[in-house]
């Protein structure tokens, strides 16, 4: 099985855009969605849709970090236990507000990404720079364990 980190560097279309544009300029990041692929399917979550699977499109709007197929299972088991969450519009209020508002039963793109690759819910503000770290850490381990 391949699964790999994919870290979207185009804005969406239309007014989500605009959504991305405010997300790359307040985390200043060049990536403002973020998602599993496991086999060719995206698993993400955003504002329409909530936490869902699609055909992966592919193409230079993504870049992709392969991890361990071995956390394959893993983040199979998240998608499944959480698929159809809404999507966490209160937590993004974090990187607004001082102090940390969440809501577990719902998820944002990069708090999706860090539980499926972690197995375990974010307590804090997830980046993808943070996912970054984390699958550096992932495949360190794996490399190690060889």
């Amino acid at each position: 099985m391949t699964v790999a980190l994919a870290l979207c560097n185009q804005n969406a279309p239309g007014l989500p855009g605009l959504f991305s544009l405010a997300t790359r300029a307040r985390l200043v990041t060049q990536w403002p969605h973020a998602g599993m692929v496991v086999d060719g399917v995206l698993m993400h979550a955003n504002l329409a849709n909530g936490l869902h699977a699609s055909a992966f499109p592919g193409g230079n709007a993504w870049d992709m970090i392969d991890l361990p197929e071995q956390i394959a299972p893993q983040v199979l088991d998240a998608f499944a236990r959480h698929k159809g969450a809404k999507y966490d519009a209160v937590s993004l209020l974090a990187f607004l507000l001082p102090g940390r508002v969440s809501d577990s039963r719902r998820v944002y793109c990069y708090e999706w990404c860090w539980l499926a690759m972690a197995g375990e819910n974010p307590h804090w503000r997830v980046t993808p720079e943070l996912l970054l770290y984390g699958a550096h850490m992932l495949n360190a381990k794996e490399g190690a364990g060889r």
